[in-house]
């Protein structure tokens, strides 16, 4: 090493800490906050003077923690190692972070916005939690804007990266597309043309009468009793075949449906089946309880009109049934419960339709302009309105939660839940695992857990086959 070098103290800093397996940070600040530097950096800490700068080795310290030693002053910070082994790159980074966090608002007003959201959001009264869990024209509007949400992603901490990823597609933030040189005030100018607080307010005002005239839609538009007996009853691994029939049997009309369905050619059996209870010893607790399931939550959707009727209950079967093989594929338990989500992942939607209300396209899969543009007419999208009926009805948290954020897994209490049903909602509308449409965060659970069994060719195939699975029911 050069003794010359300005960053030699630096230098030698980073040799220890790389030899100790530890950490450090780099961090650039302007000279003009030279005595704030002072008072606030530890003793064991490594200062350097190069130009207007004054860079300090914070030794054991990773990005947050050396954040929040240097509180209220602008500054730029890159770790060792995820951001660099040699002190040249992490001096880089720094001064890249530090010369656009200084001289935009971009960041700030964006991060800002998103705290807020979170900040109401925290206010769990059964109001907020339906109206405030989410902003989607705030997200959509970050998703329009992809070379500057990659300059914002590069000025923020891990942590604070990981947050605001998880808000959009995979496709925005999973790439670094080339680098465009954009000015702060070309920056500045498209955050504060956005009309952040207009937006946000006028989504409260809207969300609250929106719930407010849907409050009493329960009484109206129920679920089954029979549905409901049967998910308190399928929490029991240990129930028996005779009181699984016995609870079925009570409904006349669930009961010769199931029985035509599992007599049917898909089944293939030899032989007729005359009781529920033959059926659940030869298919098992596990499938006659989605079957029954599926049938009885059809009197939910029937009175739409036939073509709604026809496209929602086809593609919340085929989400069901496809929520439960990826479950199986990834690994996770519960399958019931994920089968039910599946089954009634547009509940929103259904809700909205029976009221005579507008809503998307339902050929296809809701994108974040899709949903930014249900919020802008009543507060809250179909995720919300569906989470805020299953919980009138008292359905199981999990439920509530997996309808809440089956668009945002980030958002999710249960994260595998919630992914694997957004996961399996673009499959049932695409055929195929669209990565780049995917929310980034379903993606990361996937990759995670992914094996060589969700190749594109089989993700297809199952797909095709399950699709005719669920037409042959639909058809009986």
């Amino acid at each position: 090493m050069d003794k010359r070098n300005p960053f030699y103290p630096l230098e030698i800093e980073l040799k220890k800490v790389a030899a100790l397996g530890g950490k450090m940070s780099v961090v650039v600040v302007p000279q003009d906050y030279k005595d704030h530097v002072v008072r606030n950096k530890r003793e064991t800490d490594t200062t350097v003077y190069y130009r207007d700068f004054v860079i300090i080795a914070t030794f054991g310290l990773g990005v947050e923690e050396s954040d929040a030693l240097f509180l209220s002053i602008p500054k730029g910070i890159a770790g060792f190692p995820q951001d660099g082994d040699d002190i040249q790159s992490l001096y880089l980074l720094a001064m890249q972070r530090l010369r656009f966090s200084d001289s935009s608002p971009w960041v700030q007003l964006l991060w800002e916005s998103i705290k807020e959201v979170k900040k109401i959001e925290k206010q769990r009264t059964p109001v907020n939690r339906f109206i405030s869990s989410s902003f989607y024209q705030l997200y959509a509007f970050m998703a329009s804007h992809p070379e500057e949400i990659q300059m914002v992603l590069s000025s923020m901490t891990p942590a604070e990266q990981v947050e605001v990823k998880g808000l959009l597609p995979h496709g925005i933030v999973g790439t670094n597309p080339e680098e465009k040189p954009i000015s702060p005030q070309a920056l500045s100018r498209v955050v504060d043309g956005w009309g952040y607080q207009e937006k946000m307010q006028e989504k409260l005002e809207k969300g609250k009468n929106t719930l407010r005239r849907f409050r009493t839609i329960e009484h109206l538009f129920t679920l089954p009793s029979i549905s409901r007996q049967v998910l308190d009853l399928v929490r029991d691994p240990l129930i028996s075949a005779v009181k699984l029939a016995a609870l079925i049997e009570h409904d006349p009309v669930l009961t010769s449906r199931l029985l035509k369905v599992v007599n049917s050619a898909f089944y293939g059996f030899p032989r007729q089946i005359n009781s529920v209870e033959h059926a659940v010893v030869i298919l098992g607790n596990e499938e006659v309880v989605n079957l029954s399931f599926s049938i009885a939550v059809y009197d939910v959707i029937k009175n739409l009109s036939p073509k709604n009727t026809q496209v929602l209950w086809e593609h919340s079967l085929l989400v069901a049934h496809l929520a439960q093989w990826l479950g199986s594929e990834l690994e996770r338990d519960t399958k019931d419960m994920i089968y039910t989500l599946g089954l009634l992942h547009d509940l929103g939607k259904i809700v909205f339709l029976q009221r005579g209300e507008k809503i998307g396209a339902l050929e296809r899969a809701s994108d974040l302009n899709d949903l930014a543009e249900e919020e802008s007419i009543y507060g809250l999208t179909h995720a919300e309105m569906g989470a805020f009926i299953a919980e009138r009805w008292n359905l199981p948290e999990p439920l509530v939660d997996g309808l809440l954020a089956h668009h945002l897994p980030s958002k999710a209490t249960h994260l595998a839940q919630a992914a694997t049903i957004h996961i399996a909602d673009m499959i049932a509308h695409t055929g195929s695992m669209n990565l780049e449409g995917l929310n980034h965060t379903a993606v990361c659970y996937l990759k995670g857990r992914k094996k060589n069994s969700l190749s594109s060719e089989i993700v297809a195939q199952t797909h095709a086959d399950l699709l005719g699975r669920v037409r042959n029911i639909l058809h009986l």
